[in-house]
């Protein structure tokens, strides 16, 4: 047992570190990691990969974004591993993986430990943390089975680990503005009295469904990305942290006055008014499910798209303290903001009002 606790068990960076000097084949699965930890060991994994292998894969980062200093210190290790040879490397989850599994082997034993630390230095000695030893036969076979899908899956439709090369990693800061054509919410802001005033008809409610669209709709975000084709690789890149969806049941669809094809909204925020390029689109043509904002070129002709409408939720989820930046929304974040809904209010055919 590895606590990190003076009173009750073991150091764990120390085990760590007694077992990576006597290792010629090293898989490390976290779900994050500090630079400075990585600088450290820096040599010692370099003398790993010359001894036999060095595998590091790192899970929260692609879509929690990194430093710059970590995408450095990323790049030059990986870089160095891959000069020594092939099957050494670092990798990325292109899915959240959350968890902590260190595997070394030498020519005698294969060694497993899992449990709370991650590869940093809160994980070794800060933090309280609780790892255990595995030694059980048939849990090191299904570790194996683990790791062997997150460094190895053939199967493109199941993977989540990709070589580092193949991946783009984003800075943490709001939009890179090549993201989004350069666009955003500000395009869209009319004056005041060109906003509908005293409507008091009833409104569509479409409800918001988080939990059970944790990589689509709002969550967009946490799906693979982008996926590009590079010197004949599959190449990820995360969507657009605002892009969002609202996906609609049939219910919904065959309430009178639902919106389809191409469609404005007027919506309101902290004292500013927006009108929206809105679309509904996608699934049978007669019923589209899924609401978002267009794509449609503005005057100067640059292009919107889905994260405008995300703008708006997401932005106002984060003012009223309810969501943070690169966080899924879930049934409690909306809880917190008291509504899980969005309203249409039919203005005309083709025009609405939009709250929430």
């Amino acid at each position: 047992m590895f606590t990190n606790n003076t009173r009750i068990g073991k150091n764990f960076g120390k085990e760590i570190e007694y077992e990576l000097n006597r290792s010629e084949h090293v898989e490390i699965a976290s779900g994050y990691f500090s630079y400075k930890v990585l600088n450290k060991l820096y040599e010692t994994f370099l003398e790993i990969a010359s001894r036999g292998s060095c595998k590091l894969l790192f899970g929260m980062i692609y879509h929690e974004r990194a430093t710059q200093k970590q995408i450095d210190c990323l790049i030059k290790l990986n870089q160095k591993l891959k000069n020594i040879n092939d099957e050494s490397g670092v990798y990325i989850t292109i899915k959240p993986y959350h968890g902590k599994i260190f595997k070394f082997k030498n020519n005698s034993e294969e060694k497993f430990y899992v449990g709370s630390s991650n590869l940093s230095d809160s994980g070794f000695k800060g933090n309280i943390e609780f790892n255990l030893e595995i030694k059980n036969n048939e849990d090191q076979i299904s570790i194996n089975q683990f790791l062997k899908f997150l460094f190895y899956e053939e199967v493109e439709k199941h993977r989540i680990g990709y070589p580092l090369n193949q991946i783009s990693l984003k800075l943490k800061k709001i939009e890179d503005k090549n993201e989004t054509n350069g666009t955003s919410l500000e395009d869209y802001k009319i004056k005041k009295n060109e906003f509908p005033e005293n409507v008091l008809i009833p409104g569509i409610k479409i409800l918001l469904r988080p939990d059970d669209q944790p990589r689509s709709s709002l969550n967009l975000y946490f799906d693979k990305g982008r996926k590009t084709i590079k010197d004949g690789r599959t190449h990820y890149t995360p969507r657009p942290w605002y892009e969002v969806e609202i996906t609609t049941t049939r219910e919904e669809q065959l309430t009178a006055g639902y919106p389809m094809g191409d469609w404005t909204a007027f919506v309101g925020d902290d004292e500013k008014f927006y009108k929206l390029d809105m679309i509904t689109a996608s699934g049978d043509p007669a019923h589209p499910k899924a609401i978002m904002s267009s794509k449609k070129t503005i005057q100067d002709g640059r292009k919107g798209g889905r994260h405008i409408l995300g703008e708006f939720i997401k932005g106002k989820l984060q003012r009223e303290q309810c969501l943070k930046e690169f966080e899924k929304i879930t049934s409690d974040n909306l809880d917190n903001y008291g509504r899980d809904f969005i309203e249409l209010k039919k203005l005309s055919d083709k025009e609405y009002i939009l709250e929430f």
